[in-house]
Parts: C-alpha cells; structure tokens; sequence
C-alpha cells in the first residue's frame, strides 16, 4: 500500500460522514496529510495570510490606530501596509476614519470549532509522530494514522507521552486505538488559518457526527 491510498482510506471515511476535510495544507511549520474542522461556521470570514491577522490583533487591542503606527510597529513600508488595509477594508473588517483605523468586525474569540490534524504513514511511524507534534502548534488535536494491519509496529507509549492520538485504517472503517490529548500549543491565528483553508477549500457541513471517531472530542 501507497501513503496514497492510505489518504485515500481517510478522506473515504470523512466524505462518508460528511465531515469537512482538505489534504495537505501548507502551514509553514508542518503539511498534514488530511486536515479536518468541525463545529467553524461557513461564515467565517477566510483569511489564510498570518501578517493579515497579525495587523487585526494589533488594531484590535489598540482600538484605533494610524497608518504611521502600523509602519512603526511592524516596519513594513507605507505601501504593503495600505495594501493590507485595502483587503481587509473590502471584506468589512476594518475602517478608516478620521485617519484612524479600527476594525469593524470581530475577528479574534469566534468559535473556531475543533481543529484536527492527521499525518499518513505506511512504515515510518517515528517520524510520523514527530510531524504529528508540529501539528498541534495550529490544531487542536492531532493524529498518525497507520493502515490497520501494520497498528502492530507502533510503540503506542511514545504517542501516550506526546498526546498524539493513533488511527488504524483500511478501506472500509477508521478506528481509534489511542484518543489524542487537547493541544495547549494551539495558537489561535495559525489555527485561524488553517480553519479557513479548510472551508475554502471544501464547503461540506458536519452534519452526520453520532458515529464518528471525531464527535468524542472535547
């Protein structure tokens, strides 16, 4: 068996219980294979750029501020700073007036549902674990994930002392042999992110969760 088809195996579960789900988001400090949100409104407002939430925060906490304030605080030139205005302008965000800035719409506290991270390996479960660790920076928890013939190799104490959750797939049913623990690495503007690539890039609802591995999680 490929990681493919391993990937394949997941995304078959996830589709069959409606769960909204994106493979291999790119998020800097790690690549999961599957990525999953549950519970994120489709309304939330997608922003996949880190400075963009990083310049919502600052205006946030500040109440209002000037252009002038955001060059000094962050040291970008006048014009990339604009440039981030202007989009965040065009989505409602924030505003301009009197020469200040402030936002318009709440960004930072809204319910980002359950972020869930889940790295595919065939034989390599070691370095499995390791990427599955870098996971938890921008997931609330994070999974390996192993075909269901090979659970065997794996030495489950070294993912009970990380947190790392273990799922054992074939092509017919995922089950959990290890719950993960609550992420308390979890920064709120990478999973910001990574829950807005998700809904970008697939717009199903968890409609379906009574059966589903996932729907324990808390």
């Amino acid at each position: 068996m490929l990681e493919s088809q391993l990937v394949n195996d997941i995304t078959s579960y996830l589709d069959k219980y409606k769960i909204r789900y994106s493979k291999e988001i790119h998020m800097g400090i790690g690549i999961p294979d599957v990525s999953i949100n549950i519970g994120a409104s489709k309304a939330l407002p997608k922003i996949t750029d880190y400075y963009l939430l990083s310049l919502i925060e600052y205006i946030s906490e500040k109440k209002h501020v000037s252009v002038n304030d955001l060059v000094d605080h962050f040291s970008y030139d006048k014009a990339k700073v604009q440039n981030y205005l202007n989009q965040l302008n065009s989505c409602g965000i924030v505003q301009e007036k009197n020469n200040q800035i402030i936002v318009n719409r709440k960004i930072f506290g809204l319910n980002l549902g359950k972020a869930i991270s889940i790295e595919a390996k065939i034989k390599d479960w070691k370095g499995g674990i390791m990427q599955a660790q870098r996971y938890l920076m921008f997931s609330d928890y994070s999974y390996l994930a192993l075909p269901k013939d090979r659970i065997s190799i794996v030495n489950t104490d070294e993912l009970v002392e990380v947190g790392i959750g273990l799922l054992a797939v074939n092509a017919s049913s995922m089950e959990e042999v290890i719950p993960p623990l609550h992420s308390t690495e979890c920064d709120y503007k990478q999973k910001y992110i990574i829950t807005s690539a998700i809904i970008q890039n697939n717009s199903s609802l968890s409609k379906r969760r009574r059966d589903c591995i996932f729907s324990n999680l808390h």
